[in-house]
């Protein structure tokens, strides 16, 4: 019984600890990708420019409600969601073998293909309850591939949603749920296109 008082104990401190509001908590963007790193990369140069964001909120990637009342808010360190996704998606790409980098404008570095992509959604949300927290993350992207060598272009869009609960909540429960959420959806996106010659086409 005295064990069971001290852990009661220990979780209402806790919770209660838990239960500021108006902290910022950083989410970074990009994460660390899964697997193996690839090959040495090949292939056409692929130029990723800075995605557009038309979020319906561009305040903060999210919310987490806790139990006790209050709110906090998910934020982006670099303050720039288009770039952070942009630059993630360059870094998956390296990763599957693909030469790909960050450019600040379309046809720049003498690529043979340019990449923009319009952020509808991207959030991750945290909702407090009584020894857990349930975590929520969307993403939804749409791909614009501009193929400099015949003018052509590819349009594709990816989306996609996870959930986790966990009993004591981390900023990093909320990190690793958006990274994998990204990955996912650029697996997706992987899984959706093909290299021809120095393009890139639909499967």
């Amino acid at each position: 019984m005295n064990a069971l008082r001290v852990l009661v104990c220990v979780a209402l401190i806790g919770l209660a600890g838990c239960a500021g509001s108006g902290e910022k908590i950083p989410i970074a963007i990009p994460g660390t990708f899964t697997g193996a790193a690839a090959p040495a990369p090949g292939g056409p140069r692929i130029a990723v420019v800075p995605f557009e964001d038309k979020r319906g909120d561009q305040r903060y990637l999210g919310r987490r409600a806790h139990f006790l009342g209050g709110e906090s808010y998910f934020d982006v360190p670099s303050g720039a969601v288009s770039n952070a996704v942009a630059q993630a998606l360059v870094d998956y790409l390296t990763r599957q073998g693909w030469r790909a980098s960050v450019a600040r404008a379309p046809g720049a570095d003498g690529a043979d293909v340019t990449i923009h992509g319009t952020i509808t959604e991207l959030s991750v949300n945290a909702t407090g309850g009584f020894l857990h927290t349930d975590l929520a993350a969307k993403n939804n992207v749409m791909f614009q591939i501009a193929n400099h060598s015949d003018d052509s272009t590819v349009r594709e869009r990816v989306s996609g949603s996870a959930t986790d609960q966990v009993f004591w909540f981390d900023p990093e429960d909320a990190q690793a749920l958006v990274t994998d959420l990204l990955e996912s959806n650029f697996r997706k996106f992987l899984g959706d296109v093909r290299i021809d010659g120095r393009a890139i086409r639909l499967r």
